[in-house]
């Protein structure tokens, strides 16, 4: 095995795992079909109609297609739609979750947008059949014990990885994203003034 490579029961660990919203990228997609569909049907379309297309298209992709939390062997990755924190598994101190995946590395703290919990609207919609054959909502009471996907990942590449010299903190502005969010709004904006 070569120097520096992180380990899990004397194995390599090297596959990505990306984790993203499922119904955050639904609604972009949704998003964009109701767009393009409205553009097709409207064919010319007015400028103020591709102005707002563009403009929930971009808002749409800053939102709810971008964030993804990224893990692999050195650490872990949140893209949020305004910043991008990278945590070695060094310098992680806890990873834990409320609403969503929450990351802490010294005085750094994380939220991840693309990693909501099992304690989300849809879980309180589940249902059962207790023994006595009667038809529960009991999702919420159950919620709670139920581990987040997101946090099982992030804790087990942790434990696999943790004592392996792998980087330290970095944060910095989603450039991408912003520019987008900017130009996104400067067309809404556009959109308001030219109707």
């Amino acid at each position: 095995m070569a120097p520096g490579r992180a380990t899990c029961h004397d194995r390599a660990v090297t596959n990505v795992v990306v984790l993203r919203h499922a119904l955050g990228r639904a609604v972009a997609v949704a998003g964009w079909i109701a767009a393009l569909s409205w553009l097709v049907a409207s064919w010319p379309p007015e400028r103020t109609g591709l102005l707002f297309a563009a403009a929930t298209s971009g808002l749409l992709w800053v939102t709810c297609w971008r964030p993804a939390v990224v893990i692999d062997d050195a650490g872990v990755t949140v893209r949020n739609p305004l910043r991008d924190v990278r945590i070695g598994w060094s310098a992680l101190d806890e990873a834990g979750f409320g609403w969503s995946l929450r990351l802490r590395a010294g005085d750094v703290s994380c939220r991840a947008l693309a990693a909501p919990g099992p304690a989300s609207m849809s879980a309180l919609y589940d249902r059962h059949v207790t023994p006595g054959g009667v038809l529960e909502r009991d999702a919420v009471a159950r919620a709670g014990q139920r581990p987040a996907p997101a946090l099982l990942a992030v804790r087990q590449r942790w434990e696999a990885c943790r004592f392996e010299p792998s980087g330290g903190v970095t944060v910095a502005p989603a450039v991408a994203s912003i520019g987008v969010l900017a130009a996104s709004l400067v067309l809404l904006v556009a959109t308001a003034v030219l109707a």
